[in-house]
């Protein structure tokens, strides 16, 4: 028997001990002993949670069900199970009808999306229900959790000095609690929050340019993190901190130092938000210092995290910038076009966002706080002042709201106005059949029927025929007097998209130019231009020249409008 064997036959064992040994007629602590002791997400512990869960059925008691739950999302290692445990969690304390369970339970869901999926849409409207449970709440901790994460939130939207002010209402108490506590569980407990709001402090200070605050802050949080076998994380987050400031005081080797050496544990938490921030900064540096090659292969990696989690920071968004234009400088106009799709994806995200979120703070939750003081203060003089105060608030945020998203759809125009004249250009300086366009593997279509194949395709481009309406694969096939598995391959390969993509970019393309070249298609209304270039759904049009294009039809025509008028 292997060694391997051996070990999987031992941990078995310990499994239907484990079981055998926790029984049903224990109490709810006697069971707890079996787990509490482990690490998170140790799956080992789920044998003797779920016989707590059991005893909580078979009693009917909810409140003990909602701790069962918990303990089931702290020891469960997949995300989706985790979910699925929180939801359980909720129902079981929305039952007992005790606000600090029901608030507890949605911020814990909350923190599942914002710390393990970068998710914060669903993140704000979990942790926005857990601070409407809690505000009449006696448990100090748990008003403070809450208050913590809302402060992380608008450090993410870039709120730094409102951020600010929620971190310093906590402070104290999390670090105060880190000391007087004797119980190993809540000592740890009180330090990680501390240590969390340290953290990011020091990022929303460095973020006001206040480096003083920052390094200051910096220094704390390594030392009281070194030498803490419990908290490396975080102790790697402080060292990424300070690579960054080192960074921004041109300090090279220094940042390179501490960003290399905070990189290990953050992979191996698989934080691929903050690994993207180090590889950012790391190709910054080498990029600075002239080693270009070695930049762009850090600059990569964040597009690779960006793709397989579809998340990125906005300070890291630059990345595609310099990626952009290192292939500019180098005449390559495929990756260039590819890192412009990237960066407006990204744009794309990062203002859905924006939107989102600071229209849900303003609304949701400082709206509440404000309505809170208008009960306190109901009978004061200062109530005008309180609402007047509200509505300025409100207003100075659609503004700036308003602004950043006109700021966005010029940045999209301008650049799809670039990639425009890419195309034309590319057009203009081809004469003749790429000879990529004619080769195919051999063993699906001989190299004469490629031949004919591309330039048939080349007339169909040419002579707009894909503006045929209701136009399809097994109809142009027909057209052009050929087996429809043969052209779908071919363009599958030559053009390395599928065939409905094909043709609703060559449709998209024909009605951009149209709309950029002839003023009169700008007064066409969207059903119109739908019709013009072959597609018969207004939506579907819509959606098509937004997913090609970056931007909406209507917002393109606002601003060709707006830049013909200016000349």
């Amino acid at each position: 028997m292997t060694k391997s064997k051996t070990l999987s036959l031992l941990f078995l064992m310990y499994h239907i001990i484990c079981i055998s040994q926790v029984k049903s007629s224990l109490s709810y602590q006697e069971i707890r002993k079996y787990y509490e002791t482990k690490e998170l997400n140790d799956e080992t512990a789920l044998p003797a949670v779920n016989t707590f869960i059991k005893k909580a059925k078979a009693s009917n008691d909810d409140r003990a069900l909602a701790l069962g739950y918990r303990d089931a999302v702290a020891y469960s290692s997949v995300v989706d199970v985790k979910l699925k445990f929180a939801d359980s969690t909720i129902h079981a304390a929305l039952r007992t009808k005790n606000n600090d369970l029901i608030s507890d339970a949605y911020l814990g869901k909350g923190i599942l999306y914002s710390f393990n999926l970068k998710k914060y849409q669903p993140a704000l409207d979990e942790f926005l229900k857990a601070y409407n449970y809690s505000r009449d709440s006696e448990d100090e901790y748990l008003k403070h959790k809450v208050n913590y994460h809302l402060g992380n939130v608008k450090s993410y939207l870039g709120y730094y000095e409102e951020a600010i002010g929620h971190f310093n209402n906590s402070i104290n108490y999390f670090e105060s609690g880190s000391k007087r506590s004797a119980n190993p569980n809540t000592n740890y407990n009180f330090k990680k929050g501390y240590f969390n709001i340290l953290h990011q402090m020091t990022i929303c200070y460095r973020n006001l340019n206040d480096s003083n605050i920052s390094d200051s802050l910096i220094e704390l949080g390594i030392n009281l993190t070194r030498q803490q076998r419990d908290f490396q994380l975080e102790y790697s987050y402080f060292l990424k901190c300070k690579g960054i400031l080192y960074f921004h005081k041109n300090k090279p080797n220094d940042a390179i130092y501490y960003l290399n050496k905070a990189l290990p544990p953050i992979l191996k938490k698989n934080d691929f938000t903050w690994a993207s921030v180090i590889y950012f900064y790391l190709g910054n540096v080498f990029i600075n210092n002239g080693d270009e090659k070695k930049g762009i292969a850090y600059f990569t990696k964040i597009d690779s995290i960006f793709n397989k989690h579809q998340f990125i920071f906005p300070e890291v968004r630059r990345n595609y910038e310099f990626l952009i234009e290192h292939y500019k400088k180098e005449n390559n106009a495929a990756k260039e076009l590819y890192y412009t799709k990237q960066l407006l994806r990204a744009d794309n995200i990062i203002v859905k966002d924006f939107k989102y979120l600071s229209k849900k703070i303003f609304r949701e939750y400082d709206r509440r706080k404000m309505d809170d003081e208008k009960e306190r203060l109901e009978s004061s003089k200062f109530l005008t002042v309180i609402i007047a105060l509200v509505v300025v608030s409100c207003t100075i945020a659609i503004l700036i709201y308003r602004r950043h998203r006109e700021k966005v759809l010029t940045k999209k125009y301008i650049e799809l106005q670039e990639r425009l004249t890419i195309y034309k250009n590319k057009l203009e300086s081809t004469n003749q059949i790429s000879e990529d366009d004619t080769q195919l593997k051999k063993q699906i279509v001989s190299d004469e029927k490629a031949a004919e194949l591309a330039k048939k395709l080349a007339a169909f481009e040419e002579k707009n025929q894909f503006l045929q309406k209701n136009l399809t694969c097994k109809k142009l096939a027909e057209q052009f007097k050929t087996n429809t598995h043969y052209l779908s391959t071919y363009i599958n390969e030559v053009k390395g998209t599928n065939f409905n993509k094909y043709l609703s970019e060559l449709r998209i393309r024909y009605i951009t130019n149209l709309l950029n070249s002839d003023r009169k298609y700008l007064n066409y209304k969207i059903d119109s231009l739908a019709a013009e270039c072959g597609i018969a759904s207004r939506q579907n049009f819509s959606d098509l020249f937004f997913e090609i294009n970056g931007i909406r039809p209507t917002d393109f025509i606002k601003m060709r409008l707006k830049e013909i008028n200016n000349n």
